[in-house]
């Protein structure tokens, strides 16, 4: 004998007046569908941090490159504030086939500071999967004198005007094998003399850090500048979430910078001038193909087209690596 209670003949007769036989609360409550094709497939992410690392992060360069496969992305950049990644890119691009993984080098006092023979022993690592060079991040004077102590130094890449002998090197190291020029967490007006000197000097790539925090806090009058000189803007995924109530302490330090901020950034130095990354990795928070999907989500209901999107996540970023597009 067959048992009905209320609700389930309740449910079956509004479902039959209904005309359907799809349970009614089949999406009530519960997150959406996957999509049949990501939006992330094609993407490049150019700033990632997964683990090994000094700080807590929430899954390793094998189970990111799983995922952005699965997802259908091209690639990504392992970045790293203490150790070179050249070699972890390569590894993972052994162990995970059919997904793109570059590395570089963040020249921090991990690896001596603005040394060039880091760079030089950085770029010859087997695998040719380093790329990027990053100014000082935690260690330069401007991270150093906003979000530790305004009385205490860091490294500086300039003085009196112009680039330091150290970075003037690694500028020409950075030209020579046609590296990526990307600049830390050094300051605006540091960007300014490093981005003139590098294009004297002929390189190529230039990607100005999360350029729009307030680490570097460039201004949007200095950011045109930058990009008329050839440099790319970057807007990185983290800075959506972070600000005075954001969800971690660490995060309140930094200056939100969202969605409206892209959509401005568009309409004034354009998406051509522009990279859309993420950022992520850190421990409890999203995995950075899912920060890519939410953050193209994010930047669509700001009104910025697809064609757009698709400049700033897989054509600048393509570009920038030395991939066709």
């Amino acid at each position: 004998m067959i048992r009905y209670t209320f609700n389930t003949i309740l449910l079956i007769c509004t479902a039959g007046l209904l005309g359907t036989t799809t349970p009614l609360f089949a999406q009530v409550g519960f997150p959406p569908p996957p999509p049949k094709v990501s939006p992330a497939a094609g993407v490049i992410d150019m700033h990632v941090h997964p683990d090994p690392d000094v700080f807590g992060r929430s899954l390793t360069d094998i189970e990111l490159a799983m995922i952005a496969k699965r997802k259908g992305m091209l690639g990504f950049v392992i970045k790293n504030h203490v150790v070179t990644t050249a070699d972890r890119a390569a590894l993972v691009m052994q162990q995970v086939p059919g997904i793109e993984v570059w590395g570089g080098i963040v020249l921090n006092k991990s690896v001596g500071g603005v040394n060039p023979s880091a760079v030089e022993w950085m770029h010859r690592m087997s695998g040719g999967r380093g790329k990027v060079v990053w100014l000082p991040t935690f260690d330069s004077d401007k991270h150093v004198k906003t979000l530790v102590d305004k009385n205490k130094s860091g490294l500086v890449v300039t003085a009196n005007g112009n680039v330091t002998p150290e970075m003037e090197e690694v500028l020409k190291i950075i030209a020579r094998e046609n590296l990526i020029l990307a600049t830390g967490h050094v300051s605006a007006e540091e960007i300014m003399v490093v981005v003139k000197r590098a294009k004297e000097l002929g390189v190529n790539n230039i990607l100005i850090t999360h350029g729009l925090t307030n680490i570097p806090g460039l201004s949007m009058e200095q950011a045109k500048q930058v990009a008329a000189m050839g440099a790319k803007i970057e807007i990185c995924y983290l800075q959506f979430m972070t600000g005075p109530d954001a969800q971690y302490k660490w995060m309140t330090h930094w200056e939100k910078v969202d969605a409206n901020t892209v959509a401005k950034a568009v309409k004034e130095i354009g998406a051509e001038h522009l990279v859309l990354s993420t950022d992520l990795g850190q421990q409890g928070m999203m995995t950075p193909p899912d920060g890519v999907e939410n953050e193209i989500a994010a930047v669509k209901a700001a009104g910025v087209s697809q064609s757009d999107i698709d400049t700033m996540m897989k054509k600048n970023p393509a570009k920038l690596l030395g991939l066709k597009y």
